[in-house]
């Protein structure tokens, strides 16, 4: 009999991890999951074939179960934030050798440094989309009606959110009579949304869109029922994100939320 593939998953918060296990073990592969303490779905443990828990910055631990457990391609997914680095300081002997090194410490600084590493271990870092087809936020998806203001927002504040991304600053930036309200920095998309809702009030709209530059290893621009939330609760009118760049969660659940709080989604 065949042994089936397997596939390595490094995974942090969120629903995308679940999402790709899934896909994943429905092609037949196993999945070797490292998962980060505190921030990974313990769903996960029942979609591994293997699972190892580990804190940020263990880089070492990382390396050493891939070996293991003979993984030599493998995806990242979910949330981990800039932040937490900064936070929790505690980096393993493997992990402090590259940090002391790297001229550039931005989240994807750091991920590039984590990708060179891996490969030189003969791990190799694929797109985020590889097996995600079905994620993928389709053109023309629309919601709710759009006035003539929202139109002109949408287009000011597209122009403005792919500067921010060009210059790798973040991918989410929320806008109001066409002005910026808010960008993405190390906080993330939601802290984004919750402190656009408290500077400019009701009736914003937040674009999220990928970067010319995105290097697709590591993150996918991505919207789902916690965002929703976020959106809800800061009362936006709106939300905007890329056709075939992004990754849009629960599409049908999203429409019906976006229906019942009267506000929109559109996808360019």
């Amino acid at each position: 009999m065949k042994k089936p593939g397997s596939i390595g998953l490094i995974a942090g918060g969120g629903a995308l991890p679940i999402q790709f296990a899934l896909q994943a073990k429905a092609k037949g592969l196993q999945v070797h999951t490292v998962a980060v303490l505190g921030m990974a779905p313990k769903d996960l443990e029942k979609l591994s074939t293997t699972i190892r828990w580990i804190s940020i910055g263990q880089l070492g631990g990382l390396i050493k179960f891939f070996k293991q457990q003979g993984v030599h391609q493998a995806v990242m997914h979910g949330k981990v934030q800039h932040s937490s680095l900064f936070k929790n300081f505690k980096l393993d002997l493997k992990a402090l050798s590259i940090w002391i090194r790297l001229k550039d410490r931005s989240g994807e600084g750091l991920l590039k440094a984590l990708a060179v590493e891996l490969q030189k271990q003969g791990v190799i870092l694929k797109d985020c989309r590889f097996l995600m087809d079905g994620l993928i936020a389709p053109k023309g998806f629309v919601v709710g009606k759009i006035d003539s203001e929202a139109k002109a927002t949408i287009a000011y504040g597209v122009r403005q959110a792919k500067l921010l991304a060009n210059a790798g600053i973040g991918q989410t930036l929320v806008a109001k009579k066409s002005a910026v309200v808010a960008v993405e920095a190390m906080e993330g998309t939601d802290a984004t949304i919750t402190r656009a809702g408290r500077v400019a009030g009701p009736g914003s709209i937040v674009i999220k869109v990928a970067s010319p530059k995105q290097d697709w290893r590591f993150d996918v621009p991505t919207v789902g029922p916690e965002t929703i939330q976020r959106i809800v609760q800061a009362k936006v009118k709106g939300l905007v994100i890329e056709s075939g760049r992004s990754f849009l969660l629960e599409k049908e659940k999203l429409a019906v939320l976006a229906k019942k709080h009267r506000f929109f989604i559109q996808t360019v």
